[in-house]
């Protein structure tokens, strides 16, 4: 149990530098934690807590100390027999035979007073009902019908824990275990507070603190969990906790500014290192995250965790070596995890082979159900492959399993506006936009769904912000200046075309572009302008955009040669009357 500290609680250290205990400190409540996790058989928390404790700094004086040891996890068994029983369980537990683990410490009456014993065999009965509901649900084929495949156990481990819950019998693994048996039952508020208890008794668990943001997630609910952890008691797992919160709301930079002091704490962590690579891919900074996502690999070559992320870098970039030695490296390494196979189908995606990297996502997910990145590029893959049924399906399960992933609800959106059905794919971008509301590529697709839709003023409106969010592929410019032709507002159009041709010309001013190799964008603003000019008035602009028009090649070209004509006809005829003024006048001057 960990007391409250003293203080106002996690909100205040929020606005004051990251203060956490000292290594030698630090390395012996983790140790205590990794042998906790690691006998109760939770080997997900306690391989990253181990990893945690390894990458604390370097202190010579302390480090060659000997270390001290955790406590044994068995203090709590009382009696031979049992902890016989419990070592036989823990044999089962490693051989996966959950069933034979849970059937080892049956007979045992007042096992509640043995909190591991009870964990180890509840947790039993809980894979081994995961395990045959996942049996089950690759034996259904109606999507509708695999969700309503329920793990059997549940309802049993329930009735168990509720009633020592209610008498708070149960310390903080036993709350984790009671924690997502309600959320496997679908109750998500319950499972939400048992599981933030869980998390105050024993905040070295990290699964618990990601299934509580798993869950807060289900509830649409993260500003009351940001609530909850500003009450929390001050300890450090929160800020990891408030990281991959942010993480999770889109809130990128935020989750970025605290791995960064994470880091100084932690500098040999991969953990940490990978979250600010995939922090900088969601940021579309792809070389930095590259670069990033090397130092992983430097530092923990055999890692495929994230590694699936990094393949998307790869293929962004289209650099088919650097993606096909990941690929064979992950293949080495261990081919059968659902990382290596999302990698593997990416690199045989930029050789455009559709079909076999369908293939590996299928057997990304055959390997992992719940692999939310194998879904949704195996949309993408059908996408390319003009199947736009298998597409959607694939986007929308991936939507069922995590529905605060963009992507997902993106690529609805697009499948969608490929169908011509642009009312729902208006729908699904915003749905997109409303998890990443400062993305231009949101706004820029709701526009255009506005646009197939004529619904030309709120397409001007998501333009406009799209290009306040810093667009970087410039399809809003031209857009925004178009519309305000179509709408009938010129000068506003003028304004926008003008800044087309300044973000065009890398001169101080906008008419200083070269006149060869031009964009369509760019002909098309300098044809506007030189229009507009000359309504104006300002012929010497005019002259301008028609001379660099003239280099160009089209309509635009003749339409430049008969404005500069005009305008040297219209100079010819102002200079005779000039001339003819100037002679009458020397004649009445004379006859005066």
């Amino acid at each position: 149990q960990v007391p409250p500290l003293p203080g106002s609680g996690f909100a205040a250290t929020m606005s004051s530098e990251m203060v956490l205990p000292p290594p030698a400190m630090l390395r012996q409540e983790i140790s205590q934690a990794v042998a906790d996790l690691a006998f109760c058989e939770l080997a997900a928390s306690s391989q990253w807590a181990a990893e945690l404790s390894v990458a604390l700094p370097h202190m010579p004086g302390i480090d060659m100390d000997p270390p001290v040891l955790p406590q044994d996890p068995c203090r709590g068994i009382a009696s031979g027999k049992l902890y016989s029983s419990v070592m036989l369980a823990k044999t089962h537990f490693s051989m996966r035979e959950y069933g034979r683990a849970a059937h080892a410490l049956q007979g045992f009456k007042d096992l509640h007073r043995s909190p591991q014993a009870l964990f180890l065999r509840l947790y039993a009965l809980y894979l081994a009902g995961e395990k045959r509901r996942e049996e089950e649900a690759m034996e259904v084929a109606d999507p509708a019908e695999k969700c309503q495949v329920k793990n059997a156990e549940l309802k049993g481990i329930e009735e168990l824990l509720v009633a020592l819950h209610r008498k708070g019998a149960l310390d903080g693994l036993g709350l984790y275990l009671y924690g997502i048996t309600l959320r496997g039952l679908e109750l998500n508020e319950e499972a939400r507070q048992v599981l933030l208890q869980s998390v105050f008794a024993f905040p070295c668990n990290w699964s618990a603190w990601l299934d509580l943001i798993a869950v807060s997630s289900d509830l649409n609910d993260m500003a009351g969990l940001r609530r909850s952890l500003a009450e929390a008691p001050r300890h450090w797992m929160v800020w990891f906790a408030q990281a991959a919160l942010h993480m999770e709301c889109e809130r990128n930079k935020e989750a970025n500014d605290i791995y960064t002091q994470l880091r100084r704490h932690f500098p040999d962590s991969s953990y940490i290192l990978s979250q600010l690579a995939t922090c900088q891919y969601i940021l579309i900074d792809f070389h930095l995250s590259q670069s990033l996502f090397d130092d992983v690999r430097k530092r923990d070559p055999y890692k495929l965790t994230s590694l699936d992320t990094y393949s998307n870098i790869l293929y962004v970039k289209e650099d088919s070596v650097a993606l096909s030695i990941l690929a064979r490296q992950a293949v080495k390494i261990d081919k059968y995890t659902p990382e290596a196979c999302c990698i593997i189908g990416n690199y045989y995606s930029l050789k455009r082979e559709h079909e076999k990297s369908v293939t590996y996502f299928q057997r990304s997910l055959c390997l992992k159900r719940s692999f939310t990145p194998a879904w949704i590029l195996m949309g993408h893959e059908y996408m390319e492959m003009k199947n736009a049924p298998a597409a959607i399906d694939a986007y929308r399960t991936a939507v069922n399993i995590n529905p605060r992933d963009y992507r997902a609800w993106y690529g609805l959106g697009q499948t969608y506006e490929l169908l011509n059905l642009h009312f729902y794919a208006l729908f699904y971008h915003r749905k997109a936009m409303t998890l990443r509301p400062e993305d231009a590529r949101m706004w820029c697709a709701m526009a255009a769904c506005y646009e197939h839709m004529d619904r030309k003023t709120e397409a001007l409106k998501c333009y406009e912000k799209a290009y306040r969010c810093g667009e970087r592929e410039r399809m809003a410019l031209p857009q925004l200046a178009r519309l305000n032709q179509e709408l009938g507002d010129r000068r506003r159009a003028a304004a926008w075309y003008s800044e087309v041709l300044q973000q065009a010309s890398p001169g101080p001013g906008p008419l200083r572009a070269s006149g060869s190799g031009l964009s369509t964008e760019v002909v098309e603003a300098f044809r506007f302008l030189m229009g507009f000019y000359r309504e104006e008035g300002k012929l010497a602009e005019c002259e301008a955009c028609a001379n660099v028009l003239l280099d160009s090649e089209g309509p635009e070209r003749d339409e430049a040669k008969a404005i500069l004509r005009d305008l040297r006809s219209a100079s010819d005829g102002r200079d005779a009357h000039f001339a003819f003024s100037s002679a009458q006048d020397s004649v009445l001057t004379s006859r005066r």
